[in-house]
């Protein structure tokens, strides 16, 4: 027997009672989570896989044909995303401690498994496979600090998925590919103070968001340190990289200051700020998303820590940062910007805009 009952408050939920089990799914953006009898069983990433063998003969490695429909966003902005898994942790950080093994604290790797200590931009080429959707399209390096809860046990990051969009503030039409050997960092791991939530976003997936933002789906409610969501809601966690760059350098001494924010739009007009004169070159905003779900194992958020943060700071989550090494294939990147971005498309994971999509990295 099978009875459904949706959630009057949010439409997402939908709650089933399947020969005497309580299933409930939960619809987040570009994820779904289902519970039976109130206990997480799955969070999965909403992508769909084609199947077409002619096509799979003829594709470049890493695309498949993609059957879904890629529409405009009503925003005006670009989107696209992109899923890794998670591919190695280690205490390795080859910008911040190049050629240093074991100086850094520890991080977990997606994409690029090949990354430590030593490696540079041209070493991220040799990868044979990666964990990311189109396999050796995108041999890009991410990384963040791991995070622990209370007891002391690694939290792993489920279903992580990478953004690459125009954002709100910059027009759309601004928007250039990343130039090839770019690297960079989002967020500051020595921070002992909330760094704002243009840089670190936190947010219950339960909380009803009052202010007005650029898209529903996308509220501005988030927070820039740790909330202490309820047992068995999700977590979502986000860091935001800067994405004006100064036109000249790949990188920086700081990893940092060749790269800005972008001047900040008003909701809900988006495209209305812009770079500055100093950073004058708009490329997509990349952003990492992970979903965590509180448990009575995990306990609670104010419990937990980044492996950066201090122990004699009291506000956690405050440390949380991001490390970014580009290792795309510039055509697939071009194809992101020009069919994605520019024309303000809603590219779901791995779409490419054009009938293709990255192979996604579950098949491999």
């Amino acid at each position: 027997m099978l009875v459904q009952r949706s959630d009057p408050r949010n439409l997402r939920v939908k709650q089933y009672a399947i020969w005497g089990l309580s299933v409930e799914m939960r619809l987040f953006s570009d994820r779904i989570a289902i519970l039976v009898n109130g206990s997480v069983l799955a969070v999965l990433a909403c992508t769909t896989v084609a199947q077409s063998p002619a096509f799979a003969q003829t594709a470049p490695d890493g695309l498949v044909r993609a059957n879904d429909f890629v529409d405009e966003r009503e925003d005006g902005s670009g989107a696209f995303r992109t899923h890794c898994l998670e591919s190695h942790t280690s205490h390795d950080d080859p910008l911040v401690f190049p050629g240093q093994p074991g100086a850094a604290h520890h991080h977990v790797f997606f994409g690029n498994p090949g990354v430590d200590a030593h490696t540079t931009v041209a070493d991220l080429n040799d990868a044979g496979r990666t964990t990311c959707d189109g396999g050796t399209l995108n041999r890009s390096a991410y990384w963040v600090p791991a995070i622990y809860d209370g007891r002391g046990e690694r939290i792993e990051y489920v279903e992580p998925l990478f953004y690459y969009k125009t954002g709100y503030h910059v027009p759309a039409s601004a928007v250039v590919p990343p130039p090839e050997g770019l690297r960079m960092i989002a967020g500051d791991a020595h921070a002992t103070a909330p760094q704002g939530t243009h840089v670190v976003r936190f947010r219950c997936a339960n909380w009803q968001p009052e202010r007005r933002w650029f898209d529903p789906g996308d509220p501005l409610d988030h927070v820039d340190t740790l909330p202490d969501c309820p047992e068995d809601e999700l977590l979502e966690v986000r860091v935001v990289f800067p994405q004006c760059w100064d036109g000249q350098t790949l990188s920086a001494a700081d990893n940092r200051s060749h790269m800005a924010y972008p001047r900040e739009a008003e909701p809900p007009m988006a495209g209305t700020g812009g770079c500055p004169a100093s950073h004058p070159v708009a490329i997509p905003e990349i952003s990492y998303n992970f979903a965590i779900y509180v448990t009575a194992e995990t306990g609670p958020p104010s419990t937990w820590r980044f492996s950066s943060d201090r122990p004699d700071v009291t506000a956690p989550g405050v440390s949380l940062h991001a490390d970014w090494m580009n290792g795309w294939d510039p055509e697939i990147m071009k194809m992101i910007v020009e069919n994605c971005l520019l024309p303000a498309r809603e590219c779901g994971v791995g779409l490419l805009g054009d009938g293709t999509r990255l192979r996604p990295v579950v098949q491999d």
